[in-house]
């Protein structure tokens, strides 16, 4: 098989860790950093924030200047436009969601003309070869705030993935639900205490473990000893060693995200072989399958069809609050009542990482097919 040689554009993000560690046979990649092999993306987080929110100021979409290599394609990513220096040599793009070219601001798109005429433009170029949307959403959003006639058939959904990880579960009486919120409001924070606290009423032999910067007036308003408070961005704990210490512990995982493009949290669950319970934001739907390896929850007033990323929690009248937190005990309820269910959506969870659409083998076999057809 011949080597096909390929320069990045990587960010540090778990995702292309996984491309950089484990990629397609026959693909060598150029120019991977130490912090994307290592997945660092939490350590360099607020520095490439800084830099994202300069170009938005500018009115530019995200681009860097890619100079002549030994290289025969070019690899970028998460809307990034590649700009080439005396070289001329195809590329493809994978992308999170529309407004990726902006950082993941929305109105800097639907509301500026020009910078859209400048995204359409370039991947409407004969050197853009795929658009690698991570999922059905992100692959709407581009037909719904686009002119994408010109690109449309260039857009195709490539799933993140990742490598197994072999995990011992402790034995434990308790029954553990675990979440991990990057974000504690707009993650569904309260909504996971608010429905913990009705529910460890009613059953003895639960736990909670929340890993998110929990402000210290809701630890005060939730403190149980049934909950286990654990920082986020406080100390950050690498990937597989979080998997293997937290995920693997647990019985089942909470994700009531009102903010997600994606929700990498849920891949890592799925390696854990963990049942899920997850909001219908844009691309949850398709990691969380309803009683198939888990169950989801509507978020009252939120429209799936927008294609939107993001719904503010502060949208929720009390009536909806209430109804959310409602469904969202009942689905837990149901999982906490019964093992057989448990296992059994967690072993689909296993099967949708190992084997499914988000495994490792599927990605990288599209992956390679896709950069073959890119040379020719």
């Amino acid at each position: 098989m011949k080597e096909i040689k390929i320069k990045t554009i990587f960010g540090a993000h778990q995702i292309y860790q996984e491309l950089a560690n484990y990629p397609p046979e026959g693909i060598r990649y150029l120019g991977i950093s130490k912090d994307t092999g290592e997945g660092k993306y939490y350590q360099n987080k607020r520095w490439k924030e800084k830099i994202n929110s300069l170009a938005q100021k500018l009115k530019i979409p995200r681009m860097k200047f890619i100079a002549p290599g030994k290289f025969n394609l070019i690899h970028s990513s998460r809307g990034i436009i590649p700009i080439q220096l005396f070289t001329n040599k195809p590329w493809v793009m994978d992308i999170e969601y529309f407004a990726s070219f902006m950082g993941l601001n929305i109105d800097s798109i639907l509301n500026n003309r020009s910078i859209r005429k400048i995204i359409e433009n370039r991947l409407s170029s004969k050197n853009c070869k795929k658009i690698l949307c991570h999922c059905e959403a992100t692959k709407e959003s581009m037909i719904k705030y686009f002119k994408s006639s010109k690109f449309e058939d260039k857009l195709d959904v490539l799933y993140p993935s990742s490598h197994l990880i072999k995990l011992e579960k402790r034995p434990s009486k308790k029954i553990i639900i675990l979440c991990v919120l990057s974000l504690f409001k707009q993650k569904g924070g309260e909504f996971i205490l608010e429905s913990f606290k009705r529910l460890e009423k009613k059953y003895a032999g639960i736990e909670l473990w929340i890993k998110s910067d929990v402000p210290k007036k809701i630890q005060k308003k939730y403190s149980s000893k049934n909950i286990k408070f654990i920082k986020y961005h406080g100390e950050i704990i690498p990937r597989e060693e979080l998997i293997k210490n937290l995920y693997s512990q647990a019985n089942i995982f909470v994700y009531p995200s009102f903010a997600d493009s994606f929700g990498y949290s849920l891949t890592d669950a799925m390696i854990a072989g963990l049942p899920i319970v997850a909001t219908n934001l844009f691309a949850i739907p398709e990691m969380v399958v309803n009683e198939k390896n888990g169950f989801v929850v509507d978020i009252p007033g939120y429209n799936p069809k927008k294609f939107i990323q993001f719904y503010n929690v502060d949208n929720l009248d009390n009536k909806q609050k209430n109804i959310f937190i409602k469904n969202l005990t009942k689905s837990l309820e149901k999982l906490i009542k019964n093992n057989a269910l448990r296992e059994n959506l967690g072993k689909e969870s296993l099967k949708m990482i190992s084997t499914g659409k988000f495994s490792l083998g599927e990605r990288n076999k599209k992956l390679r097919k896709i950069y073959e057809e890119a040379l020719k």
